[in-house]
């Protein structure tokens, strides 16, 4: 008898998929200091003095599914494999921190197949109702890079979830595979080739330059795209 594993399962369903998908990258988002370690008023002033323009700190996207989410709101595309997606996780938090206004929409990129692969796990357990998973899944990946169908088993027995139910989602479930197809659209359409990859509004994709050096001048941004 065949025992298919969690992994092996999933990669399965990765051949009833049929779209054509955008090669993405990781790509770095602007090195942010720490504001704690700047000279006293340093960051407010400069993050105040900055003028931002359209095409260099920021640019215009469209057709961006907000998710019933109302304004104001940001759509971060991410994989959870990607080192730069693992590193803009702090800032991600202290964004909505010190923006408690802000709701956040989170979409899974699917480039490639083992992207796929993640996307499905992320897309399942948010349909599951337990999108809270998301922050020690970043850890998990960060520690291992790539799960193993043992990683991911483990991981779901920790954290209780119904792995029946879990796997009968990941494998027949029409929402699951729309969301993907609905984010791999939206990047291609918007030539988003890089994740971490955020989006005000659905309107403004912030384009990551010297000048967002600091959690207060990348919070100036959001604040003036908010506002347009």
């Amino acid at each position: 008898m065949t025992v298919n594993t969690p992994l092996s399962k999933l990669t399965k369903l990765l051949l009833l998929v049929s779209i054509s998908w955008l090669i993405v990258a990781c790509s770095e988002p602007a090195t942010l200091t720490n504001n704690n370690e700047q000279t006293a008023a340093t960051p407010h002033k400069a993050a105040n003095m900055l003028q931002f323009q359209q095409g260099k700190h920021y640019r215009l996207v469209e057709n961006i599914d907000a998710e019933n989410a109302k304004s104001p709101y940001l759509v971060q595309y991410f994989w959870f494999g990607c080192q730069h997606c693992q590193q803009f996780e702090p800032v991600l938090e202290a964004i909505m921190l010190r923006r408690p206004e802000l709701s956040l929409v989170r979409k899974h990129a699917a480039a490639v197949p083992h992207w796929q692969t993640d996307a499905r796990i992320f897309y399942s357990l948010q349909q599951m109702g337990l999108e809270h998973l998301t922050d020690p899944l970043f850890k998990l990946y960060e520690a291992k890079r790539q799960l193993t169908p043992l990683d991911l088993q483990q991981f779901l027995t920790t954290h209780q979830v119904d792995q029946a139910d879990f796997f009968e989602i990941a494998e027949s479930s029409e929402q699951v595979v729309a969301k993907m197809r609905r984010s791999s659209s939206e990047m291609q359409n918007n030539n988003i080739g890089g994740v971490p990859a955020l989006v005000v509004n659905g309107q403004y994709l912030i384009t990551p330059t010297a000048e967002l050096n600091s959690l207060d001048a990348y919070l100036a941004l959001i604040d003036y795209l908010q506002k347009k």
